[in-house]
């Protein structure tokens, strides 16, 4: 008895099956990593021309011996500093597995992406608060002494808001981001 179980295999699958075709997931791969590594170059860029500035800017206050100031500015560095790293740990494209279906990698690549979108507050905006909070405590406390702290809290009030918002709408489009990355995994979990 010869009997082939094939015919009863392709008897039994759906006549409307949709296979993944393994050169569009590699382009797909390809195209997200290039993304994700222009994103990060972008950042890295942007964060790269700001240190010399805030070091400039430390040691002028530094050097005018506005001590407070020029501490909360290197602070406002070392927070870029710690950025600029965890844009590399944390949000950084991730190599194929040898072993690793093109699928399999892919669902990885979003789902860290879409892990670190999420998480924008504690790794991109929390180390840039303490020195942007010790500048506005350090210049408003500075104009206090001349103005009174009515004034100063005032004064500091409109550049406080807009740099707070600004924080804000980041945390926001990358929430958004992530919720575009989060469509696309439930996409590729129907490929599966």
């Amino acid at each position: 008895m010869t009997t082939s179980p094939f015919p009863l295999w392709t008897a039994a699958a759906a006549s409307d099956a949709v296979f993944t075709d393994p050169a569009a997931c590699a382009e797909r791969a390809g195209a997200f990593a290039c993304q994700i590594a222009r994103r990060n170059r972008r950042e890295r860029i942007a964060g790269l021309i700001q240190l010399p500035f805030w070091g400039a800017l430390a040691a002028f206050f530094l050097w005018e011996g506005e001590l407070l100031t020029g501490l909360s500015v290197l602070l406002i560095g070392v927070g870029v500093v710690v950025v600029l790293r965890n844009l590399t740990r944390l949000a950084g494209t991730i190599d194929p597995r040898p072993e690793e279906p093109c699928l399999a990698h892919l669902e990885r690549q979003y789902r860290r992406q879409h892990d670190a979108l999420r998480k924008v507050t504690a790794w991109y905006i929390g180390p840039l608060v303490p020195g942007v909070l010790a500048f506005f405590a350090a210049v408003t406390a500075g104009v206090a002494e001349s103005k009174g702290w009515i004034a100063a809290l005032e004064d500091a009030l409109w550049p406080f808001t807009l740099t707070f918002g600004l924080f804000a709408a980041v945390i926001v489009l990358n929430r958004v981001a992530a919720r575009t990355i989060a469509a696309d995994l439930a996409r590729l979990k129907t490929l599966a």
